[in-house]
């Protein structure tokens, strides 16, 4: 076991007092998107995606993540990785906003093996988790949606049709 998998397995005892989201009492929409550091590109399209869904910039929260940051890393979006997390599961206060805050739907655009992300996933309340993992072991998310990394507008064109199956988006 490698020493950034027992920080994020403290982490996540830590913040597992956090409770699940009900979906009964709905205001606003709040979505949020994780992607893998270096994914920049497909930020357009999911930016578009949320101007067609008509949330405003505050309901919308994008987070660039990895388990070890750049030394010259500069990114436009926040950023969460392990140095965002202290050995006794204590968080900094950028990552805590985002893990604080609840969502309606958590869409993780990021790479099969992003531990990172993964943990994101499994301790941020949110209604709806969806991912592009084709294979789920953990199951934590609850919708799953296969398409390719560098080709988001096929994984954004599958989410519109399911957040219509499930009446979720907040325009409708």
């Amino acid at each position: 076991m490698k020493i950034s998998d027992i920080k994020i397995a403290v982490a996540r005892k830590h913040l597992s007092g956090v409770g699940k989201v009900s979906a009964g009492n709905v205001q606003s929409c709040k979505m949020a998107l994780l992607l893998d550091a270096g994914d920049e590109d497909s930020v357009s399209s999911f930016l578009q995606f949320f101007q067609e869904l008509g949330l405003r910039e505050e309901e919308v929260s994008i987070v660039v993540c990895k388990e070890k940051p750049g030394k010259n890393d500069i990114f436009e979006y926040s950023f969460i990785s392990l140095k965002d997390f202290g050995w006794n599961g204590k968080l900094t206060a950028s990552s805590s906003a985002f893990l604080q805050a609840e969502y309606d739907v958590l869409i993780s655009f990021t790479a099969s093996e992003n531990k990172m992300a993964d943990f994101l996933v499994s301790v941020t309340r949110s209604r709806l988790k969806v991912g592009r993992k084709k294979e789920d072991e953990n199951g934590i998310f609850d919708l799953n949606i296969s398409a390719d990394l560098l080709k988001p507008e096929v994984f954004i064109a599958e989410l519109k049709k399911y957040l219509k199956i499930l009446k979720r988006q907040p325009n409708e």
